[in-house]
């Protein structure tokens, strides 16, 4: 009987990585967006009367929520001045996912099973969030290895020495 056929051979876990990952293509319209048309008063910031706007850039800031949408009063300058962190690389979005390398029974090709991840996460959040989401993905993750057929001893081991990576 060949390796390949050879039923009771086990799939191996050989690797468990939690990932963070800087966003490539963050949604920002929760902030607001950038325009060379103002929008309504109570949601635009002028930033040519600011002295904030370069050769090139887009005169108004116009934030997705007033005031009044948010109940505070000082959320359009707060969402203007976030934006405008952003942009200067002070903070940036990423993502978080839970990765596993795998071989399946009867097969010597390592394959990559990973949670769906959660992106748009802001970069400075605390970092009792980012265990959470780790710890959501990881979850991911072993349902995701349990439907393959990996034992719950198997998952756990293979957590055990999880490394986290790109921090």
């Amino acid at each position: 009987m060949s390796r390949i056929d050879n039923p009771t051979r086990k799939g191996r876990i050989l690797s468990v990585k939690v990932e963070r990952r800087t966003d490539p293509d963050p949604d920002t319209s929760y902030l607001g967006k950038y325009s060379n048309t103002p929008g309504p008063d109570d949601r635009t910031v002028d930033r040519k009367a600011l002295g904030h706007m370069g050769r090139g850039e887009f005169r108004y800031f116009i934030a997705a929520n007033s005031g009044k949408d948010t109940g505070n009063p000082d959320s359009v300058r707060q969402d203007y001045d976030r934006m405008e962190a952003l942009n200067r690389g002070e903070w940036q979005h990423v993502g978080i996912m839970a990765a596993a390398n795998i071989v399946l029974p009867g097969s010597d090709v390592v394959q990559r099973i990973a949670s769906g991840g959660l992106w748009g996460i802001e970069s400075d959040s605390g970092e009792d969030y980012f265990a959470e989401v780790e710890a959501e993905e990881l979850a991911d993750l072993r349902g995701e290895l349990e439907t393959i057929g990996f034992g719950k001893r198997q998952i756990d081991l293979a957590f055990r020495t999880a490394e986290r990576v790109n921090r």
